[in-house]
This record gives C-alpha cells, sequence and structure tokens, in this order.
C-alpha cells in the first residue's frame, strides 16, 4: 500500500522540527517549562513508538533541568569549537577526504537547494551542506504541495542525509554521554529509518 506524502508530512514533520532546532542550538536556551511542553507534545505523536524514537524519547524524559542546562557544553564540543569538532554538523566533513568545508560537497547541496528555488541566506557564511539546513529543506520538500518538490525528496535523501547521517551519529556516540545528545541522536536515526521505509512507498 501506497503512503501519502500527507501523512508523510504529518509524521515526520515534527521529528524534522525536533532536529532542525536542535541543530540550531535552540534547544540549549529553552527553559524547563518549554522543555516539558515540547516533550508532551512529541510523546502525544503516533510515531513517537517507532522504536528508535522511543528510546531516544526516553533519555529526553528521563533528564531534568539541570541535565538539559547543562548540554550545551557537549554541544559546543560535537558542533561548535572552539576546539576540533567532535562531531562535525557538515555533509563534506564526512564526503571530503580531507573534511574541507565549502568544497565539492558543499555545492552539491546548494544546487540542489537551487533546484527547488532556494537558496542559504547569508549565503557562504554557515557551509549549505549544514545539517540544520539539509534537516529544514527536507521539511519544505514535504510540507510543499508542489510534484516537483515531491520527486526531490527520495533523490535528496538518497544522495545526501542517508551517505552521511550514520557516521555523524557514530561520532556524537563517541564523543558524548549526554542523555539529551544521545537522545536526539536515537530520534535522527529513527526519522531517517522512518524515510527509508516510507519514501519508496509514495
Amino acid at each position: 500500500m501506497n503512503i501519502s506524502i500527507e501523512k508523510i508530512r504529518q509524521e515526520a514533520t515534527p521529528w524534522l522540527l525536533l532536529l532542525q532546532k536542535y541543530y540550531q542550538g535552540h534547544l540549549c536556551n529553552l527553559d524547563n517549562e518549554t522543555w516539558d511542553k515540547v516533550i508532551q507534545a512529541l510523546k502525544a505523536e503516533p510515531t513517537s513508538s517507532l522504536p528508535k524514537i522511543q528510546e531516544g524519547m526516553n533519555l529526553l524524559l528521563g533528564t531534568d533541568s539541570r541535565t538539559r542546562q547543562d548540554m550545551k557544553y557537549d554541544f559546543n564540543r560535537l558542533f561548535i569549537g572552539p576546539d576540533k569538532l567532535q562531531a562535525p554538523p557538515y555533509e563534506s566533513c564526512y564526503l571530503n577526504p580531507e573534511r574541507i568545508l565549502m568544497q565539492a560537497e558543499t555545492l552539491r547541496v546548494r544546487s540542489k537547494y537551487k533546484e527547488a528555488g532556494l537558496e542559504i541566506s547569508h549565503k557562504n557564511v554557515e557551509p549549505d551542506d549544514f545539517m540544520g539546513f539539509e534537516l529544514e529543506f527536507l521539511l519544505f520538500l514535504i510540507s510543499s504541495d508542489q510534484e516537483s518538490h515531491h520527486s526531490l525528496i527520495p533523490q535528496f535523501l538518497e544522495n545526501h542525509l542517508f551517505v552521511w547521517y550514520k557516521p555523524h551519529l557514530e561520532d556524537i556516540r563517541s564523543n558524548s554521554q549526554h542523555p539529551v545528545c544521545l537522545g536526539i541522536a536515537l530520534i535522527m536515526e529513527g526519522i531517517m529509518e522512518y524515510f527509508n521505509t516510507s519514501i519508496n512507498q509514495v
């Protein structure tokens, strides 16, 4: 049985929004009340029962305000610096042999955005292949009503996110024991598995 793009949109959007906000650093600044509202809302989503997502949610549910505030230290170590990034959130770091940013890998992602009529604001400030941008682009594609955008979804997943999300998550797990970072990594794994199963049935 085929799965409609509307069903994928409903089931995947909350998780893509969570992941996008995480990579943009917004979760580091949430107050405890907002954290609780976000977690409870996500817990009510039908897809929260998917094994990896459920496991990730259990880690998030087990955190308190102090643990959530402490997340920013691991977040910075993993994704921002100032030291060597432990889990660089850029596709080119996993595909470029020298792990250099703003190379051919970044330009390939940029061309895919352009194909959908999009361009990064402040281009060349943050590389186009930043995980937060790639997740935002996927969210844009599934939210669109245009068939031409829907046709880009499997291409973008197979040529980009599916190629590098696993080694990226391995880097997170190797370099962090923080329950929020590990929980988000499980949710990322779960939603990518969801897309891998669902997108071929559209």
